[in-house]
């Protein structure tokens, strides 16, 4: 598989607030599935995201569906598959890289609990239906926007 990170395009949605791990594990499972929809026999690609450190990404490695699904499945499991550097997403690219997720996990230990942010990159076709089915069902404020105008202004 070709792992070599390419800059996502399309239209960005964004969290606007940290929210707990639970609503952001459910959302993930959500996430995903609209995800397999489009390519259910898909392999990923995992990379461990710095954008807002200096932009770099580290390949971890491919997975399948059932495997991404086992990444999010749980606050627990979001927070077992952080990389363990602050600020530093875990992100998934599939093979042609035409969308891209990232999510970060992280644990408040004066409050003994985990919060978490993603966002999702996606071709514009498709970013209608992923604020009809997805967005507009959820929780929690997200914001849409460019994918480069969000990317430029996340990058320190």
């Amino acid at each position: 598989m070709h792992c070599t990170f390419q800059k996502p395009t399309g239209i960005n949605f964004h969290c606007t607030e940290d929210v707990s791990a639970a609503i952001l594990s459910t959302t993930l499972l959500q996430v995903c599935s609209f995800i397999q929809n489009f390519d259910p026999y898909s392999e990923f690609k995992r990379y461990d995201d710095w954008w807002q450190h200096d932009g770099l990404h580290f390949y971890r490695g491919s997975l399948s569906g059932p495997r991404l699904l086992q990444l999010v499945k749980s606050p627990r499991a979001l927070l077992e598959a952080m990389p363990g550097d602050d600020y530093v997403c875990v992100g998934i690219a599939p093979a042609d890289n035409s969308w891209y997720l990232r999510f970060y996990v992280f644990s408040e230990e004066e409050e003994q609990e985990e919060f978490g942010r993603f966002d999702i990159t996606l071709p514009e076709a498709i970013s209608t239906d992923f604020k009809n089915s997805v967005v507009r069902k959820l929780e929690f404020r997200m914001e849409q926007t460019d994918a480069g105008v969000y990317y430029d202004s996340i990058c320190h």
